[in-house]
């Protein structure tokens, strides 16, 4: 299903309906669906920035069961505007923390580590991208490029080790161990796209 509003392409992918389906009848405490309102909301955030910041209008806008991905205006791309956009989904995601914490608290937890890993200094996160900003900034692109490299490298190593370290001690939960997984992955198709 597709349609256009104010100039931007909004694409949903039948498979987004088929996971909220089955993550309604699959997940009895709702968790999975409360992650998936979360990260909707995340992205809700990008786009509500780059509707105030007339230089980064969206152009397109598409709804996948992997996520939301939405394509903005090349105009500054390096520029404070940018870094502003990449801030506005966690800020939605500690927003809604805050907001839910007393009375829905899976959904406060869920929307506060999804904001806390999107702003882990990692290529492919938010924080990797505010990270390159504020270092192009600084120093030339291939040298921001590299440093962002190795600090998402060395952020991804800490959380395996930790991960490792939680694994061993409880013996069974994997969730860091899945999620610094998680991480590698974006980082790694990060990097192949530059």
């Amino acid at each position: 299903m597709s349609f256009s509003v104010r100039n931007c392409r909004v694409s949903v992918n039948f498979y987004f309906f088929a996971l909220l389906c089955a993550a309604a009848f699959i997940d009895r405490r709702g968790v999975m669906l409360w992650g998936l309102l979360a990260a909707l909301l995340h992205e809700c955030g990008h786009l509500a920035a780059m509707l105030l910041l007339p230089e980064q209008s969206p152009k397109e806008i598409r709804i996948t069961p992997f996520g939301m991905r939405i394509e903005n205006s090349p105009l500054s791309q390096f520029g404070r505007g940018n870094t502003v956009v990449l801030a506005a989904g966690s800020g939605a995601n500690f927003l809604c923390a805050a907001v839910t914490f007393g009375f829905l608290p899976d959904f406060a937890a869920v929307s506060l580590v999804l904001g806390l890993m999107n702003m882990l200094p990692v290529q492919g996160m938010d924080g990797g991208g505010i990270l390159f900003v504020l270092l192009r900034g600084l120093i030339n692109e291939s040298a921001a490029a590299g440093a962002v490299k190795v600090i998402s490298w060395l952020t991804i190593c800490i959380m395996a080790a930790a991960g490792m370290y939680i694994l061993a001690v409880t013996g069974y939960n994997f969730t860091l161990l899945g999620a610094t997984a998680a991480l590698a992955v974006a980082g790694l198709k990060a990097s192949r796209k530059k």
